[in-house]
């Protein structure tokens, strides 16, 4: 009997085991693909969403409008570029940056909130820019070539002034207090301007490693000012706590973290090149979910209701994650359902099984874990197969002439780092 009670601990605690590692699981491992697809146009690349949930996306040579809910876009704004960056202002302004389609000067594009029609055009340096807006509407247009950020003021014509930052800039946010945060991308650091300010306040370096870059690129501010950037080749995203001048802690992001946004409750998004998204809680260290994307995702945008879009210029398409697929249970919650999962399993006074000879119950956990993990791999694995089966099959009966052609330079921005 003592060699039977011994086993039937055994038994039990290695259930326990398998229990509250499947409780933890629910929080840490990547989940099944759940993003319904949308086709857009022939390459989408940056999108926008404005308060009551409308997406904006680039595509060629227009916006695709997609209203929150919808099942494909009910129209196209002709911006005469082929757009790069794309923002909103606090009213609702759309402004579309990207190269004519005329002439191929880089421009802005400026429309008001409701109308399809152009109400102003800038002119900008060469290079596509990625653009931000600020809550007063000011515009920050990083310049890849020439090392500077301009700055446009609300209903401006023209930039206002230059402002020189790092090697190679590529994204900027904006605080609420109207600080602007730039990815210096060959640098490795992020500069930083105040408000209304000509010059940089100060330099933040956001390297892993003082020999590698590490291709700061995507950068986005939570609500209490906190700084999230992603390192394309350090693979991590460097957080820095806000009025701080060095970082605090890095969150490791396989797979080339690029583009990233972060939620009203700071949960913070981030896109990787290698067609995964990730989700941070807030406060946390590690990345506890994530979801594959289709191939090659171009940028993200975060909707009012939680849920996230990823625009996929390959696939010429837009999926869109649903809140509840990218939630994450409160760590502390998850840790206690664990530790009483473990603590009634492995009670001593639990009821002993039959003694099976020549049976090792201990691994027993081990096995059904198993076989589970390959069920859900598996299905996994066909509902993968069965989207892009319904999406191929969609855009072969949508099809009706061939595509124009893609221009190089715009799809360039997919992977614009510069490898160290």
């Amino acid at each position: 009997m003592q060699r039977l009670g011994v086993r039937c601990m055994r038994f039990t605690a290695g259930v326990g085991v398998a229990v509250a590692g499947s409780i933890l699981l629910i929080g840490a491992a990547p989940s099944m693909a759940s993003g319904d697809v949308v086709d857009v146009g022939q390459g989408p690349l940056g999108v926008a969403i404005d308060a009551d949930g409308t997406a904006y996306i680039g595509d060629s040579g227009g916006v695709s409008v997609l209203p929150a809910g919808a099942s494909k876009p009910t129209k196209t704004l002709m911006a005469g570029v082929n757009p790069h960056g794309i923002a909103i202002g606090p009213d609702g302004t759309l402004f579309v940056e990207g190269s004519a389609l005329d002439d191929q000067q880089e421009k802005l594009v400026v429309i008001p909130k409701g109308s399809s029609t152009v109400a102003r055009t800038i002119t900008l340096s060469a290079d596509a820019h990625l653009i931000a807006a600020g809550a007063d509407g000011t515009v920050f247009v990083p310049n890849p070539l020439l090392g500077t950020v301009s700055v446009i003021p609300p209903g401006a014509d023209a930039p206002a002034r230059e402002v020189a930052v790092g090697r190679t800039p590529k994204e900027v946010a904006v605080a609420q207090d109207g600080t602007a945060y730039v990815t210096n991308q060959d640098s490795g650091t992020v500069s930083v301007i105040a408000r209304g300010a000509g010059t940089v306040s100060r330099t933040i370096d956001v390297r892993k490693t003082p020999d590698s870059a590490g291709a700061p690129h995507g950068i986005a501010i939570s609500p209490d000012g906190t700084a999230y950037v992603t390192n394309i080749t350090s693979n991590d995203v460097a957080v820095i706590k806000a009025g701080d001048s060095a970082v605090s802690y890095r969150v490791p992001i396989p797979g080339g973290p690029k583009e990233i946004t972060v939620g009203p409750d700071s949960t913070v998004y981030v896109l990787s090149e290698a067609s995964s998204l990730s989700v941070i809680a807030p406060g946390e260290t590690s990345a506890r979910r994530g979801q594959p994307t289709l191939r090659n995702p171009g940028h993200l945008a975060l909707a009012p209701n939680g849920s996230v879009l990823v625009t996929n210029t390959a696939d010429k398409s837009v999926s869109v994650f649903p809140a509840q697929d990218l939630s994450i249970p409160a760590l502390a919650a998850v840790k206690a359902q664990a530790e009483q999962a473990q603590t009634k399993t492995t009670d001593p006074t639990a009821q002993a099984s039959p003694d099976h000879t020549g049976t090792n119950m201990s691994n027993l956990p081990v096995i059904v874990g198993t076989v589970g993990a390959a069920i859900l791999i598996g299905a996994a694995a066909l509902i993968l197969a069965s989207r892009r089966r319904r999406h191929s099959e969609a855009a072969d009966d949508t099809a009706t002439s061939e595509p124009p052609a893609e221009d190089p330079k715009r799809f360039a921005v997919l992977s614009d780092h510069t490898p160290n």
